[in-house]
């Protein structure tokens, strides 16, 4: 046999082997719509072996709809160009098989198939459609419980505050004990509405943000006057520690939605630090970023437990600092998420019995 000869057959094993191991069907038709060739993997998708499928017309393998479509197709196709359509492949266990095909039909007018299952694909399409519904069903039930729970719990907080507050009422300090209980639990409810709904606008895309450019001082004296009063109704130190190199500097942000992140994290701090302890709210200039940082010196946190701090609906527990609250931790989800906007990530260090700090960088502009 000649060396030319050797070279075809080899070629020839070569293209046997690609076309067996391929991962599409490959399905050869003559000009009469016969099967003159089908690899594995046809025989897979369609449940018939390969000794079923040569000879047999391609009407065998298709229902109905798709018979109709391939031969307008063939109508059509008069300059033997390359053609993908979906259609509907009728197997022997009686499945119906949608699949791509990709048409290449021959000067011999042989047809060349190659043919791609949809079944995954469907299914994730089907899977991902359910889960769009679900999401919109989700986020119709957390608008609709807002508003229905928010507006009885104001008129109720308001109620009780009127209550408090007008000497004209005869009560007894047990009554008032009391009132004052449900007067806290309905800030506090109306507190987690607003976060379980602030959490859903974050992760919705339906937060906005409206950035502006703000001197430092301006942000930390305002963080200051509005958390002040509540450290010292708890006998708090409450200590502001200001680098005089950012007196004018400036950071472009969110104003409110950077308060929110100072408030929640002073607050985290207020609420697990022990009277006549201290807490610290320090601003230092770093190169061209400034530096924020909550300090408190009183019991700190577990280190193996920091990892857990942001997540959603969690909350550190230890006989060390999380006694007295069953408060569903959502504050510090929010700070998290709004840091990351601002292209940043909260930091924390602690020493178990000494103390915790919170920090986070910010951009001079």
């Amino acid at each position: 046999m000649s060396t030319k000869n050797n070279i075809e057959l080899w070629n020839l094993e070569i293209y046997k082997k690609i076309v067996e191991h391929m991962n599409e069907s490959l399905w050869i038709w003559d000009e009469e719509n016969n099967t003159i060739y089908a690899n594995n993997i046809f025989s897979e998708i369609s449940w018939y072996t390969l000794e079923e499928i040569i000879w047999k017309n391609y009407s065998v393998f298709w229902n109905d709809k798709s018979i109709a479509l391939i031969k307008n197709l063939k109508f059509n196709n008069k300059e033997t160009k390359k053609i993908k359509y979906e259609a509907l492949i009728k197997a022997k266990n009686w499945n119906i098989i949608p699949v791509l095909c990709s048409w290449t039909p021959t000067e011999k007018w042989w047809t060349v198939l190659m043919i791609s299952d949809l079944r995954e694909l469907k299914s994730l399409k089907e899977a991902e459609e359910n889960l769009i519904k679900i999401n919109n069903t989700k986020d119709e039930f957390i608008s609709i419980v807002w508003h229905e729970l928010r507006t009885p719990l104001t008129s109720i907080r308001w109620y009780l505050s009127m209550i408090l507050e007008w000497d004209m009422w005869d009560i007894t300090e047990e009554t008032k004990k009391a009132l004052w209980h449900s007067y806290n639990s309905s800030v506090r409810l109306i507190e987690l509405v607003n976060d379980v709904l602030s959490i859903w606008k974050i992760e919705s895309w339906k937060i906005k943000y409206n950035y502006e450019y703000y001197k430092i001082t301006d942000i930390v004296n305002s963080v200051y006057d509005d958390i002040n009063l509540a450290m010292k109704d708890k006998l708090l130190n409450f200590y502001i520690d200001f680098d005089q190199n950012l007196r004018d500097l400036t950071i472009k942000t969110d104003k409110d939605k950077l308060k929110q992140v100072f408030i929640n994290l002073l607050t985290n701090a207020l609420k697990f630090t022990n009277e006549w302890w201290n807490i610290t709210l320090k601003s230092t200039k770093i190169w061209n970023k400034v530096l924020f940082e909550i300090i408190d010196n009183w019991i700190g946190i577990e280190k193996e437990k920091i990892e857990t701090l942001f997540s959603k609906f969690s909350q550190v527990e230890s006989s060390l600092q999380r006694q007295n609250t069953s408060w569903l931790w959502l504050w510090l989800a929010i700070c998290d998420n709004f840091i990351k906007e601002f292209n940043s990530d909260i930091k924390v260090k602690s020493e178990t019995w000494k103390w915790s700090n919170f920090s986070f960088e910010l951009d001079i502009v």
